[in-house]
């Protein structure tokens, strides 16, 4: 800490050394700052600010009306602004254009205010145009001749182009309205000569044989199904016998022998609940009933036969079974039959109905198109009452520019301060350098470093009379100084009370 203030007292010192200087080098270089500062020209910025107006009636209309797209002309808002068409209206309206002696001067004029016309877009609902420019005047006409001229092409742009869409549209329905009549005159015209009332469809065709070959399939199928039945059925009838014996004076013992034999024959392939099993086991049951009754038979040669019923329910169902057989084989030939008719209209379609289809197609073509553009011109009548009543998304200037009184360059508030701080500066760097190259001994520490022993000081003899004409000197140098020093703060003062006004 004692070095820091040994070297700031040690700067001082240099500085009280050569005050003279010190303060004529500070003055002299804020004197000529200060005056560069008001001989560079002044600069005068005008700026205006515009507002993207949306309107909510876009969201209420949505799909009913067709608006510019407001976002596509914010993204070509620079070009469109700084146009040469929009600068070169706004110079002849103001009268400029005058000034440039031929059309090279013209458009270095036209390119000069391109470059220097500054454009700042904030947010997607606003933005700032504004020009810098010696005469503040010319800058405050221009920037707000150039923002009303581009609303008014903008507004003139929007609604011309919602005019033409309408005219397009309604040239087109007249024109497709038109080629319908035709193509419905011709169709007429075509039926009546070739006498065709009806158009071949290939793709109908193509589609029923599809269909009959699915239905084939399937009914293969069900014919397969039943035909497996049929053998099933045809097994069991083999089986089983066409008679059954009701009564019987032979030895019921070996009638029991068989009834059992037979029923163990039959389990071996099927269930308890096989028909013949069910009946065999009811009529071994009634037998053994019958013996317990009756007592021991009696041998005879005679017995009672009846129709079994089983082979008959048999039979009958074997029956059914081929007639749904027949059934089904006899729809599968018919739609064979219609698959090849089929199969032949496809593949010997009329010219004249080929002819007939194509023109049908043609109407179908311009009916869609002039129905879409009835659509259409609805929406564009809603989009061009939407422009007459001003309810579309458009530009609204909030903030025109206003007169400059104030410029913006040079800034003096910023350039007295550098004056300033560059006049103090130089000051101290000229003393600085004099007493670097000064090498005479100035203290007597400094002889310490040569090694030469101090025998003595001799002390500053001050005359008074010197010291006092010394003194007064001082003072008047000081109060000029500052007397000068102070008109620069106050010419400061006055130019940043003027910047905040």
């Amino acid at each position: 800490m004692e070095n820091q203030f040994s070297e700031i007292f040690k700067y001082l010192k240099m500085i009280q050394k050569r005050r003279y200087l010190f303060l004529a080098v500070s003055l002299l270089v804020m004197t000529c700052v200060t005056g560069a500062s008001y001989y560079r020209p002044k600069q005068y910025m005008a700026d205006s600010t515009v507002f993207i107006e949306r309107s909510v009636i876009n969201n209420l209309i949505k799909g009913i009306a067709v608006t510019p797209d407001m976002d596509d002309r914010i993204r070509v808002l620079k070009y469109a602004l700084l146009s040469r068409d929009i600068i070169g209206k706004v110079l002849a309206e103001l009268d400029w254009d005058t000034r440039a002696k031929n059309s090279a001067e013209l458009q270095d004029m036209i390119t000069d205010l391109q470059r220097r016309t500054d454009l700042k877009i904030k947010g997607n609902d606003l933005f700032i145009v504004s020009i810098t420019d010696q005469d503040p005047e010319f800058a405050q006409k221009y920037i707000n001749t150039l923002v009303s001229t581009y609303v008014e092409e903008n507004l003139s742009a929007k609604r011309e182009e919602t005019y033409g869409a309408n005219r397009f549209l309604d040239e087109q329905i007249v024109l497709f309205k038109k080629k319908l009549d035709e193509s419905e005159n011709a169709i007429i015209e075509f039926r009546r000569s070739q006498g065709i009332m009806y158009s071949g469809d290939e793709k109908v065709l193509l589609q029923e044989v599809k269909e009959f070959q699915k239905e084939i399939e399937n009914l293969n199928l069900s014919i397969d199904t039943l035909g497996a039945k049929k053998r099933r059925l045809k097994s069991q009838q083999a089986e089983l016998e066409p008679t059954v014996t009701i009564f019987s004076e032979k030895l019921n013992s070996d009638r029991i022998a068989q009834l059992q034999a037979k029923i163990a024959q039959l389990m071996l392939s099927y269930t308890e609940n096989y028909p013949e099993v069910v009946r065999l086991k009811a009529e071994l049951d009634g037998l053994k009933k019958r013996i317990q009754e009756e007592g021991a038979p009696k041998p005879a040669e005679t017995q009672t036969l009846s129709v079994n019923p089983v082979y008959q329910d048999v039979t009958q169902k074997l029956l059914d079974v081929e007639a749904e057989i027949s059934s089904l084989e006899a729809r599968r030939d018919r739609l064979m039959e219609l698959s090849t008719e089929r199969e032949k209209e496809l593949q010997f379609v009329p010219e004249t109905k080929k002819q007939l289809t194509m023109l049908i197609q043609e109407r179908d073509s311009h009916k869609k198109i002039y129905e879409e553009l009835l659509m259409r011109m609805g929406q564009s009548e809603v989009s061009k009452q939407m422009e007459i009543g001003d309810k579309a998304t458009t530009f609204r200037i909030v903030d025109p520019a206003i007169f400059p009184e104030v410029p913006v360059s040079p800034n003096m508030v910023k350039m007295l301060l550098l004056a300033i701080a560059a006049g103090f500066g130089c000051g101290f760097v000229v003393v600085f350098l004099l007493d670097s190259v000064d090498t005479s001994v100035k203290d007597v520490n400094q002889l310490d470093g040569f090694g030469v022993e101090v025998l003595a000081v001799i002390p500053t003899i001050t005359d008074q009379a010197v010291a006092a004409s010394v003194r007064r000197k001082d003072v008047l140098v000081y109060a000029c100084a500052l007397l000068y020093f102070g008109g620069i703060v106050s010419l400061l003062a006055w130019e940043a009370l003027k910047r905040l006004s």
